[in-house]
């Protein structure tokens, strides 16, 4: 009876037995952890293949350069607008407006872009583009590269790098149609095979080649 009693506390094991992982063995309990090793990283490897004369200083110069031209569209429709509304506004008035507003368009659009440029130099990181092309100011300078990407490390298929929504809103409306509004992207290595097979890429890594 006493050996009985011996036996029951520990733990038999019956044929071979296998443990995915480091497995700890508590009395009568199997306790088994996930291995460390079990999850494989997606490899990549970015190629510069220009490196441009942009640098953070350009970018600032630019911006502040574009921005002050910008002063000049605004204060030539405020002077038009106010003209029509005193009611002395001239014929050419009609042709010069939308022209300032085409500039003033353009101006904008500049601005807006190079700030976004700006900020990938000043933070030193890597962005995707399109057909695994990225940008990247790693050096505080803008470069264009090429992501070299291997094997999916679960199938083999091919992958692809960009940028993956992973919030967003759905938007419905009284005619019964909806939309989706993407409110967050993230950097990402997608099997083309199986779309679960996703990695997240640090927009801070280095990894230049």
């Amino acid at each position: 009876m006493g050996d009985n009693k011996e036996n029951s506390s520990q733990n038999n094991f019956n044929g071979p037995t296998n443990f995915n992982g480091p497995t700890q063995v508590a009395g009568r309990d199997i306790i088994n952890h996930n291995s460390g090793n079990a999850y494989q990283e997606a490899q990549y490897k970015p190629k510069p293949l220009w490196r441009s004369p942009f640098t953070l200083a350009v970018l600032t110069w630019v911006s502040l350069v574009i921005g002050i031209l910008g002063v000049f569209p605004i204060s030539n429709i405020v002077k038009v607008a106010v003209n029509i509304f005193n009611g002395s506004a001239q014929v050419t008035s009609d042709i010069k407006t939308p022209i300032y507003l085409m500039l003033l368009a353009i101006l904008m659009f500049l601005f807006i872009l190079l700030l976004s440029l700006r900020r990938i130099t000043k933070n030193q990181t890597r962005h995707p583009l399109l057909f695994n092309y990225a940008i990247s100011g790693y050096g505080r300078r803008l470069t264009l590269e090429k992501i070299h990407i291997e094997k999916c490390p679960q199938c083999g298929g091919k992958m692809k790098y960009y940028n993956k929504p992973v919030e967003w809103i759905d938007k419905h409306y009284s005619d019964g149609k909806s939309k989706r509004e993407v409110t967050k992207r993230i950097p990402v290595l997608e099997c083309k095979r199986n779309n679960e097979h996703c990695y997240s890429v640090d927009p801070a890594e280095d990894k230049v080649g």
